[in-house]
């Protein structure tokens, strides 16, 4: 059977948009950054602000002193170990950090309802975060109270 003229030019039409379609596809650029719920990830380039300075763990060590703060402080097999809970109870990303303090208690009023995490990478701070007091005793298996 002969093609109708106006089908074979729709088909060749329909071709020639879909090759462009796939061309413009393939050279653009990856999207922008996508934040995701334990941070962002930047696709494209470096994030659009300058790297924070360095601050040094004698540096954290005075300022958890001068806030009379008591802390738990993981480094090695203990923080490899608590990182493993914290991914299989709550989910949580790798930290990629080589000491991590805890901070359980301060002058400046947590109550004991908030923890502050302080990572630190190469002598420097590389991550700060904070969670509740709950999620932090549920990683490290401790009693109700504890």
């Amino acid at each position: 059977m002969p093609v109708s003229p106006k089908i074979g030019v729709g088909l060749a039409l329909a071709g020639v948009l879909i090759g462009l379609a796939v061309l413009q596809a393939s050279s653009s650029r990856r999207p922008g950054p996508a934040v995701q719920s334990y941070g962002t990830t930047y696709y494209n380039e470096e994030p659009p602000f300058p790297p924070v300075a360095c601050k040094s763990e004698t540096e954290i060590l005075g300022a958890i002193g001068q806030v009379h703060a008591k802390y738990d402080q993981f480094e090695g097999q203990s923080l490899t170990a608590f990182e493993q809970r914290a991914a299989l109870l709550k989910g949580f990303p790798p930290l990629n950090i080589e000491k991590l303090y805890v901070i359980t208690e301060d002058d400046q009023l947590r109550n004991g309802e908030m923890v502050l995490f302080i990572g630190l990478k190469s002598g420097c701070v590389k991550t700060v975060f904070g969670l509740s007091a709950k999620v932090y005793q549920e990683i490290l298996g401790a009693p109700k109270g504890a």
